[in-house]
């Protein structure tokens, strides 16, 4: 008798764990404040899992000389990233350990640094990958080289940041 009951428990938890994980991420998708960001070319380094394309950000690669707030980052810890609008891009203006206070027409975006090198921080905010149709990864591949590509993020209030579109030459690509 106790076995169907642990059985619908364990079902249970496993459907609320995952409608959760939807759940937050449609609300900052939703919600979030959308931000575009200046794409740099990466080569991708995996080819079997599917069509998508490598994007590295002027931020993959934080030199912590020139933006750093408060004590430095380390291997595998948080990074939050002020972004403020500039023309038609989101640029980074500040970097710290820990989220800063907020400043109107600003957000902070949480990421993590991966790797420290010196004085340059290797970052990932989640947001460095993006599937395409089978066939158009070369053609953007080509245009992130020639500076032509911007990414759309949603940036929760959290600081969790979406991938939601490419713009391709003026193209909008999700």
């Amino acid at each position: 008798m106790k076995r169907p009951i642990f059985f619908a428990a364990a079902v249970a938890v496993q459907v609320a764990v995952l409608a959760s994980m939807t759940m937050s991420h449609s609300r900052d998708v939703r919600e979030g404040t959308r931000v575009t960001l200046h794409v740099v070319p990466i080569d991708p380094e995996d080819l079997f899992r599917g069509q998508y394309v490598q994007l590295g950000y002027d931020h993959s690669r934080l030199d912590l000389t020139k933006m750093w707030e408060g004590p430095r980052p380390v291997d595998g810890g948080e990074i939050w990233l002020r972004l403020e609008p500039r023309g038609t891009a989101w640029v980074p203006t500040a970097a710290r350990s820990t989220r800063g206070e907020p400043m109107p027409g600003a957000v902070w975006m949480r990421g993590h640094c991966g790797y420290l090198n010196g004085n340059v921080a290797l970052t990932r905010f989640g947001i460095e990958q993006f599937f395409v149709r089978e066939g158009r990864g070369p053609q953007i591949e080509s245009a992130v080289r020639s500076g032509a590509v911007f990414a759309e993020v949603a940036v929760g209030a959290d600081g969790t940041s979406t991938l939601t579109a490419l713009i391709v030459n003026g193209e909008r690509i999700e």
